[in-house]
């Protein structure tokens, strides 16, 4: 459901906006989503896009090189199943601008499956009276491992439990062999900052281009 741009070919951003308005019209979506995987071309498209009313978000590679702040060592984390955090993230979803009723949050959420046999996914959370309140899942390669999907319930958020749920993720990959470990940050967000003090060091930028429709307000 979205346009990839090859980073190999020149790139002129007003077709880039006209032949994803042409594939997302014919594919019947009422959205349009370019991603742009190289720093250098995102950079360049970023002005064009913001001006036309686009939502322009530079994500940040980040991989794992240690030295980590121990932090949260005392938090026990627990691996889990997939189906044991579905209310967990059904709840994380609603809290999403465009969750604008149950059947979206519950199609966001069973997607989310095709993703994690896809990534032969492994999913760790802290849970609180055997509730999750934090969780992420780690994607595996067998040598590539990605810490993904990393959040917590407001209400409990602050406690180093993010903090120590990816520490557990990364000390996962590493003991089975894994040779690389990297995550997503949005690159004006605030985790980003948390994850280098976990011991992350940003590696280069991809580029996600959005325009979607006016949303409907929830009932």
């Amino acid at each position: 459901n979205f346009l990839l741009v090859d980073p190999a070919k020149d790139v002129d951003p007003g077709e880039l906006a006209a032949e994803a308005e042409l594939l997302h019209t014919d594919a019947g979506h009422s959205h349009r989503l370019i991603e742009i995987p190289d720093e250098a071309l995102g950079a360049r498209v970023e002005r064009f896009f913001r001006r036309i009313g686009w939502k322009v978000d530079p994500l940040v590679l980040m991989a794992y090189r240690g030295e980590s702040e121990r932090v949260g060592e005392s938090v026990q984390v627990d691996e889990v199943s997939r189906e044991q955090l579905i209310p967990f993230r059904e709840e994380t979803e609603r809290a999403q601008p465009w969750a604008t009723s149950e059947e979206v949050v519950r199609e966001v959420v069973a997607a989310g499956e095709i993703s994690a046999r896809a990534g032969n996914s492994r999913f760790f959370a802290v849970q609180v009276d055997g509730r999750p309140v934090a969780a992420a899942q780690l994607n595996s390669d067998g040598r590539i491992g990605e810490v993904d999907d990393v959040a917590t319930l407001p209400a409990f958020r602050r406690r180093g439990y993010a903090s120590a749920i990816v520490l557990r993720a990364v000390e996962e990959a590493l003991a089975s062999g894994h040779d690389l470990v990297f995550l997503v940050a949005e690159d004006k967000d605030r985790p980003k900052e948390l994850y280098a003090r976990l011991g992350f060091e940003a590696m280069g930028r991809t580029w996600s281009l959005l325009r979607t429709p006016a949303l409907v307000a929830k009932d």
